[in-house]
């Protein structure tokens, strides 16, 4: 019984918490802290700091620990599942419509719109926080190699990172 419980709070975190892994820290708190009291305040802040230092989603995180901590490698797969479940839910229905509504010519409109809104979101965010990185002409320059590399030489991303992480280190002024 335990093990459905902790599946169903979990799926009830995933499902409705928004705003990132830090906002839904006090979700996982409110159910797992005051309302199940499956943990202390204290045993609560470790798992915290060990989600933290852990790689991944902060709440898939939490959600892992606090499963193996309760009742081992059930718990954990358990509550894992329950955080990730909505989304993965989410995305099927979303992809089961597209694939189904995608030929509508209505439907390719509305992807054709999306598109545009896509390349304005990316171009606002650009110009924003273009004004922080344009802090020189060489930082000038080493965007226009970057841009020219990746666009018209199809240069791979990571090894253009990789290589002007290099030219910065050597090159490059503070």
């Amino acid at each position: 019984m335990m093990l459905l419980s902790m599946l169903y709070t979990f799926f009830k975190i995933g499902l409705f918490s928004f705003g990132g892994g830090y906002a839904v820290l006090a979700m996982i708190q409110q159910e797992v802290v005051i309302k199940n009291a499956w943990l202390t305040d204290t045993e609560f802040m470790e798992v915290v700091a060990i989600s933290q230092m852990t790689p991944g989603p902060i709440a898939i995180n939490a959600a892992t620990f606090i499963g193996y901590q309760k009742a081992g490698i059930p718990g954990s797969l358990l509550c894992t599942l329950g955080v990730i479940l909505p989304s993965i839910l989410v995305m099927m229905i979303i992809t089961i419509s597209y694939l189904k509504l995608k030929n509508l010519p209505c439907f390719q409109q509305i992807f054709k719109r999306l598109r545009l809104v896509s390349v304005g979101l990316i171009a606002a965010a650009l110009i924003m926080v273009l004004g922080n990185a344009v802090q020189s002409l060489f930082a000038v320059v080493v965007f226009l190699v970057s841009f020219i590399a990746t666009w018209k030489f199809k240069l791979n991303p990571f090894t253009l990172l990789i290589a002007v992480a290099i030219f910065g280190a050597i090159f490059g002024s503070a």
